[in-house]
């Protein structure tokens, strides 16, 4: 016998699940029109609309203009970065020699940033803290100091990114990265409107040098003993010939 309370609680997760359902329409309009602007691949699409679907079940509002900040599904988000900032890796000249392994380790590390409209990103003088690769928006980059005449204000929009000076502070400092000599913004850097991003920081810079450096190390080592076993191998073969 179906129990007063019983029929209290089916009720309720039957509300429940028609509230979902109500939020998933009003919702997927903005999420189909950040997958349309960002060009993300069919076999992404379901594994969002599933992710969203779970925070909503969670009983979680958010805000659907920081889409990415809800995707709990971490190889998805791994995913998407690699299809958002791969190309724009590829483009920054300090990496356009590096192996693939490495780009793909810079995706793991870059974090998901929001910028309002007419918002100070970083301002002349500043410690250059990260590297913004941004992937909706456009920026303005300019000098507020009366150093480099002529130069004026460009813009920096979806597809570029700026900061490229850190790379050089942490890959080329040894045997790690100082704080003594942390790079200084030359211009300041303000958003001209909503700028969605994907930021590598300077601490997080630190750990991926350190990691691709141990790497190095080990594939380094590898070779050597590969390299003294065959010429060891080849050693014994002249001896018995």
């Amino acid at each position: 016998m179906i129990t007063e309370k019983a029929t209290k609680k089916a009720q309720m997760e039957a509300e429940k699940s028609e509230e979902i359902d109500r939020q998933m329409t009003i919702k997927k309009l903005t999420i189909r029109l950040w997958i349309s602007r960002n060009q993300i691949p069919d076999s992404m699409k379901e594994r969002i609309f599933s992710c969203i679907k779970q925070t909503l079940e969670r009983n979680k509002d958010f805000d659907m203009e920081k889409l990415i900040y809800h995707l709990s599904d971490k190889d998805l988000l791994k995913e998407i970065k690699l299809h958002l900032c791969l190309p724009l890796l590829r483009k920054v000249q300090r990496l356009k020699n590096e192996k693939e392994y490495l780009l793909q380790l810079i995706c793991e590390f870059l974090k998901p940033l929001y910028y309002n409209e007419d918002s100070y990103i970083i301002r002349e003088g500043e410690p250059l803290n990260a590297m913004l690769f941004i992937t909706q928006g456009s920026v303005w980059c300019f000098k507020t100091s009366n150093g480099e005449n002529g130069e004026g204000p460009h813009c920096v929009e979806k597809g570029d990114f700026f900061g490229e000076e850190l790379l050089e502070w942490g890959f080329n400092s040894s045997p790690s990265p100082k704080l003594s000599d942390f790079p200084i913004s030359t211009k300041t850097v303000k958003t001209f409107t909503k700028v969605e991003a994907f930021a590598l920081t300077a601490n997080d810079l630190k750990i991926l040098v350190a990691r691709h450096s141990d790497a190095l190390s080990n594939a380094k080592t590898k070779f050597t003993q590969a390299a003294r076993r065959c010429l060891k191998e080849r050693r014994n073969e002249n001896s018995t010939a």
